[in-house]
């Protein structure tokens, strides 16, 4: 089986071969997202893309590695929407909420977050080539500390604030709840598979960590849910 190089790149291949990557990668995501990575079948990913099984093989050196590319592109596309996002024209709370709801969204409109489940299990175990999450944090990060910066000078936000630690915790506070659907199920009754309910979660994480950041606490940001979500866990 001959190496090939960096297929996770289809950009840099001849116009058929790109092609073929590109059927090769939109079938395997369909599959994982569907039956996970164990569950993953490279004979009928080979199959929906509409090549051999050895074709795939030739590109990807086992089914593993195909899930890190396709892992890592999803990865990619998020985190390139976050560092390219033009925030200098907002003030400093509106800059970050909107950093934070471009973070949140990828998970409430597409695929990534059972891709993250699977990733998260994939990535504890191994250590991958590539890595775009990784390599593209510092432009996050920074992003972040740019944006808390004009807020503490505009007096908007707090001074003692750490923004790596912020960064962290809104990302957890946010998207975490869409990898660890079980415990948002368990403790406050939203199904983070159902449109409203991810919503909700959405605005509350959001207003959650702005309102741990604002100078003086206001009612801008409400740590609720709408009324007609409000019950107990569990509860009819």
């Amino acid at each position: 089986m001959s190496e090939q190089p960096d297929p996770c790149t289809p950009s840099k291949a001849l116009p058929n071969k790109r092609e073929t990557l590109r059927r090769i990668a939109e079938a395997a995501r369909r599959e994982f997202v569907s039956k996970g990575l164990a569950d993953a079948r490279v004979d009928d990913i080979a199959q929906a893309a509409g090549v051999t099984k050895q074709l795939v093989y030739h590109y990807f050196r086992s089914k593993e590695e195909l899930f890190a590319c396709v892992l890592d592109e999803s990865s990619a596309q998020a985190m390139d929407e976050l560092v390219t996002l033009e925030l200098d024209h907002l003030a400093p709370c509106e800059a970050l909420r909107a950093l934070l709801q471009r973070m949140v969204q990828p998970y409430q409109e597409g695929e990534l977050s059972v891709l993250a489940q699977e990733g998260i299990r994939f990535h504890e175990s191994r250590e991958t080539p590539r890595n775009s999450f990784t390599g593209l944090a510092p432009r996050l990060r920074l992003k972040l500390k740019e944006t808390v910066e004009r807020g503490i000078a505009s007096g908007d936000f707090r001074a003692d604030v750490d923004p790596d630690m912020l960064l962290t915790v809104a990302a957890l506070a946010t998207t975490g709840a869409w990898v660890n659907r079980y415990t948002v199920s368990t403790l406050c009754g939203l199904d983070m598979a159902s449109a409203p309910d991810a919503g909700a979660w959405a605005r509350f994480s959001v207003d959650f960590v702005l309102s741990a950041l604002e100078r003086e606490r206001t009612g801008l940001h409400p740590l609720t849910r709408p009324v007609a979500q409000v019950s107990a866990p569990g509860s009819d």
